[in-house]
Protein backbone atom coordinates (compact mmCIF):
# COMPACT_ATOMS: atom_id res chain seq x y z
CA UNK A 1 0.00 0.00 0.00
CA UNK A 2 1.42 3.53 -0.67
CA UNK A 3 0.55 6.93 1.31
CA UNK A 4 -0.76 9.63 -1.02
CA UNK A 5 2.01 11.77 -2.87
CA UNK A 6 1.54 14.83 -4.60
CA UNK A 7 2.28 14.27 -8.15
CA UNK A 8 1.18 17.75 -9.26
CA UNK A 9 3.42 19.19 -7.35
CA UNK A 10 5.84 16.78 -9.16
CA UNK A 11 4.81 17.93 -12.29
CA UNK A 12 4.85 21.89 -11.19
CA UNK A 13 8.68 21.39 -10.82
CA UNK A 14 9.27 19.17 -13.58
CA UNK A 15 7.42 22.21 -15.38
CA UNK A 16 9.46 24.90 -14.01
CA UNK A 17 13.15 23.58 -15.32
CA UNK A 18 14.78 25.12 -18.26
CA UNK A 19 12.93 23.89 -21.33
CA UNK A 20 10.00 21.98 -19.00
CA UNK A 21 9.18 19.19 -18.31
CA UNK A 22 9.47 17.78 -22.00
CA UNK A 23 13.06 18.80 -22.28
CA UNK A 24 14.11 17.34 -18.65
CA UNK A 25 12.53 13.94 -19.35
CA UNK A 26 13.87 13.98 -22.57
CA UNK A 27 17.32 14.91 -21.71
CA UNK A 28 17.48 12.84 -18.84
CA UNK A 29 15.37 9.95 -18.59
CA UNK A 30 15.18 9.16 -23.06
CA UNK A 31 19.19 7.93 -23.12
CA UNK A 32 17.81 5.03 -20.65
CA UNK A 33 14.37 4.38 -22.77
CA UNK A 34 14.05 3.16 -26.31
CA UNK A 35 11.37 5.90 -27.33
CA UNK A 36 10.07 9.01 -27.09
CA UNK A 37 9.98 9.76 -23.70
CA UNK A 38 8.30 13.57 -23.40
CA UNK A 39 4.70 10.98 -24.20
CA UNK A 40 2.91 8.13 -22.64
CA UNK A 41 2.36 6.07 -25.47
CA UNK A 42 -1.08 4.48 -26.24
CA UNK A 43 -0.83 1.39 -24.59
CA UNK A 44 1.23 2.55 -21.47
CA UNK A 45 4.49 0.79 -21.97
CA UNK A 46 7.81 2.38 -22.95
CA UNK A 47 10.69 0.11 -24.48
CA UNK A 48 13.93 0.11 -22.22
CA UNK A 49 17.45 0.57 -23.69
CA UNK A 50 18.39 -2.12 -20.87
CA UNK A 51 16.21 -4.42 -22.89
CA UNK A 52 12.34 -5.30 -22.87
CA UNK A 53 9.87 -2.89 -21.52
CA UNK A 54 8.61 -0.73 -18.77
CA UNK A 55 4.67 -0.59 -18.51
CA UNK A 56 2.25 1.00 -16.16
CA UNK A 57 -1.28 -0.79 -15.76
CA UNK A 58 -4.20 0.41 -14.39
CA UNK A 59 -4.99 -2.09 -11.38
CA UNK A 60 -8.13 -0.88 -9.25
CA UNK A 61 -7.86 2.73 -8.44
CA UNK A 62 -4.85 2.94 -9.25
CA UNK A 63 -2.01 2.25 -11.18
CA UNK A 64 0.77 -0.39 -11.32
CA UNK A 65 4.51 -0.42 -12.88
CA UNK A 66 5.81 -3.82 -14.04
CA UNK A 67 8.65 -4.36 -15.82
CA UNK A 68 8.36 -7.19 -18.80
CA UNK A 69 10.85 -9.15 -20.73
CA UNK A 70 11.28 -11.89 -22.71
CA UNK A 71 7.86 -12.88 -21.61
CA UNK A 72 8.85 -12.41 -17.72
CA UNK A 73 6.76 -9.89 -16.26
CA UNK A 74 7.97 -8.21 -12.90
CA UNK A 75 6.15 -5.93 -10.46
CA UNK A 76 8.26 -2.78 -9.42
CA UNK A 77 5.62 -0.72 -7.57
CA UNK A 78 1.86 0.92 -6.79
CA UNK A 79 0.68 4.50 -7.66
CA UNK A 80 -2.34 5.52 -6.19
CA UNK A 81 -5.39 7.02 -8.45
CA UNK A 82 -3.01 10.74 -8.23
CA UNK A 83 -0.21 9.49 -10.67
CA UNK A 84 -2.86 9.19 -13.61
CA UNK A 85 -4.85 12.09 -12.27
CA UNK A 86 -1.45 14.38 -12.20
CA UNK A 87 -0.44 13.13 -15.44
CA UNK A 88 -3.40 14.23 -17.62
CA UNK A 89 -3.49 17.67 -15.54
CA UNK A 90 -0.27 18.76 -16.03
CA UNK A 91 0.77 17.03 -19.52
CA UNK A 92 3.36 15.39 -17.68
CA UNK A 93 4.39 11.83 -18.96
CA UNK A 94 3.11 9.21 -15.99
CA UNK A 95 6.29 7.67 -16.36
CA UNK A 96 7.84 10.78 -15.38
CA UNK A 97 6.22 11.03 -12.37
CA UNK A 98 6.42 7.29 -11.01
CA UNK A 99 9.99 7.67 -11.30
CA UNK A 100 10.29 10.69 -9.25
CA UNK A 101 8.07 9.41 -6.90
CA UNK A 102 10.38 6.53 -6.71
CA UNK A 103 13.68 8.16 -6.77
CA UNK A 104 12.09 10.91 -3.84
CA UNK A 105 11.13 7.55 -1.39
CA UNK A 106 7.63 8.46 -1.75
CA UNK A 107 6.79 5.13 -3.29
CA UNK A 108 8.48 1.97 -1.86
CA UNK A 109 9.64 -0.47 -4.54
CA UNK A 110 11.83 -2.49 -2.16
CA UNK A 111 14.55 -1.28 -4.28
CA UNK A 112 13.47 -3.08 -7.33
CA UNK A 113 13.83 -0.66 -9.95
CA UNK A 114 17.72 -0.40 -8.91
CA UNK A 115 17.83 -4.24 -9.24
CA UNK A 116 15.86 -5.11 -12.64
CA UNK A 117 17.19 -1.60 -14.18
CA UNK A 118 19.72 0.41 -12.89
CA UNK A 119 20.64 2.59 -15.60
CA UNK A 120 17.21 3.88 -15.85
CA UNK A 121 17.43 4.17 -11.76
CA UNK A 122 20.28 5.89 -11.69
CA UNK A 123 18.20 8.54 -14.30
CA UNK A 124 15.05 8.70 -12.22
CA UNK A 125 17.51 9.90 -9.51
CA UNK A 126 19.02 12.37 -11.55
CA UNK A 127 15.75 13.75 -12.73
CA UNK A 128 14.59 14.15 -8.96
CA UNK A 129 18.23 15.87 -8.12
CA UNK A 130 17.18 18.15 -10.79
CA UNK A 131 13.56 18.98 -9.94
CA UNK A 132 12.96 18.48 -6.41
CA UNK A 133 16.31 19.26 -4.86
CA UNK A 134 16.64 22.56 -6.52
CA UNK A 135 13.83 23.85 -4.13
CA UNK A 136 16.53 23.09 -1.38
CA UNK A 137 19.24 25.51 -2.43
Amino acid sequence: MTRRVDYRAYARQLAALPGGAAAAVRDVLAPALGADAAHDPCDGCWPLAEGGRLCLHAQGEGLELWHERDGEQVYIARFDAGLGEAATHGHTPALALALLAIAAGDVDDERRLKQRLPRLDAAARELMLLSLCRLCG
